[in-house]
């Protein structure tokens, strides 16, 4: 009866102890969706003057980098998500990545060349406040390999919810580069938003020649998020995720050669595929 009993309390001890235990969705397959809004920046590691025209590399860096701003995109992602263990999952899936940066010229614009498809600002009033913004825009399909691992399951249970890590690489081809200008303050006679050709000017015996900048198409992006993911119901997760994205090549080269790393807030959706 004595030994009855002990294995009663000894199954009933165990039973306890499990039930305090995390207890880990078991999502062996499952699908997210996102969306990303970032802030990308330039990273300017060249520079290609036009030294006859009466510009110098230092000109140019002094010049750009009081006038450079960051530029607010979006991303979209489609991810699977293949679990390795109870706290670990091996991710691939496809992305749109748009990134690039703002530069702002403001103050006298008499005769100030916008652009040499746009033109030159003809009027001598200038009032109030004028500026000219140029966004470097590039969009890439992109690729993605990651390993994430949930921080919160070994040791503690967030109430509902979990914490995930991501690392990952993401190989890309850009699609498109672009240049928008955009007048504050005042117009063209065309208007005051353009999407024009991102040119190289030089100098030479018989004017200025214009040549396009040289897109690079290949590039890739190492990222890193920290998720917090919520348990809307058994077959919905939500999560928010700080995430960072770094290229590996230049967005392009032409009178800057620049990377565009940018940092955002996803936000996305986790369905379970079993």
């Amino acid at each position: 009866m004595k030994k009855g009993i002990s294995i009663l309390s000894l199954m009933a001890l165990v039973g306890s102890v499990l039930a305090q235990q995390p207890r880990e969705k078991k999502w062996a397959n499952s699908l997210s969706i996102s969306t990303t809004p970032n802030w990308s920046s330039a990273l300017i590691v060249g520079y290609q003057p036009d030294v006859t025209g009466g510009f110098t590399e230092s000109q140019l860096r002094d010049s750009f980098s009081k006038a450079d701003r960051s530029l607010k995109t979006f991303n979209f992602d489609l991810s699977y998500h293949k679990k390795i263990n109870g706290y670990s999952n091996f991710v691939f899936g496809v992305a749109m990545v748009n990134n690039g940066f703002t530069r702002v010229k403001e103050g006298q614009m008499f005769k100030y060349v916008i652009h040499p498809d746009v033109g030159i600002y003809p009027n001598l009033v200038s009032a109030g406040l004028m500026q000219v913004h140029y966004e470097y825009r590039s969009r890439f399909i992109a690729g993605l390999f990651a390993y994430e691992k949930r921080l919160d399951g070994s040791r503690f249970q967030l109430q509902n919810s979990s914490l995930w890590y991501q690392v990952g690489v993401m190989p890309a081809l850009q699609v498109n580069h672009e240049l928008r200008i955009h007048t504050v303050g005042f117009e063209m006679p065309q208007g005051n938003d353009f999407v024009v050709n991102d040119y190289v000017a030089t100098t030479v015996d018989t004017g200025v020649l214009l040549s396009p900048s040289t897109l690079v198409k290949g590039n890739a992006f190492l990222t890193a998020s920290m998720r917090m993911e919520y348990n809307l119901d058994k077959g919905v997760h939500i999560y928010a995720s700080p995430k960072i994205l770094f290229p590996l090549l230049p967005n392009n080269k032409g009178v800057q050669t620049y990377f565009s790393p940018q940092i955002g807030l996803e936000l996305g959706l986790r369905f379970p595929l079993d």
